[in-house]
């Protein structure tokens, strides 16, 4: 069942899939389009921040573990070049008890691996719909 957009304007939103692992990006990337997004996936956060230097995004999900510029790394970029964007990233991890109060503050939501394509859906009407849901 899809959900729809509440609102009068239809418009349509812009994600973006951070994630080394080509499997998850294509899944994340499905659901997200099954649900109205247009989404595009990377899986280095070298071309993540390639990327957002031009578009501006409406979501972000975002695996912290990547090879070279990890998800971290990406973070700093935003918080740095485009701040209000933090308040609408998913972080993905495996370990979700390791970070800190103090950064699941700037982010929107996490998304404990392995997940939910449900939670993953409601997170990300969630992290649009609202200027920044708190962590």
């Amino acid at each position: 069942m899809s959900l729809q957009f509440s609102g009068e304007r239809r418009r349509t939103y812009r994600a973006l899939v951070v994630e080394d692992d080509e499997g998850i990006v294509n899944l994340v990337r499905a659901v997200l389009q099954r649900e109205g997004f247009t989404a595009e996936g990377v899986r280095t956060g070298a071309a993540a921040i390639e990327l957002m230097k031009s578009v501006a995004y409406d979501l972000l999900i975002l695996d912290l573990i990547l090879p070279f510029v990890s998800g971290e790394e990406v973070m700093a970029f935003i918080e740095e070049t485009q701040p209000k964007t933090l308040r609408r990233v998913i972080v993905m991890t495996a370990s979700p008890r390791k970070l800190s109060c103090e950064f699941l503050e700037r982010i929107c939501k996490i998304l404990a691996k392995p997940f939910d394509i449900d939670e993953l859906v409601l997170m990300a009407r969630e992290c649009i719909e609202s200027e920044g849901c708190g962590g």
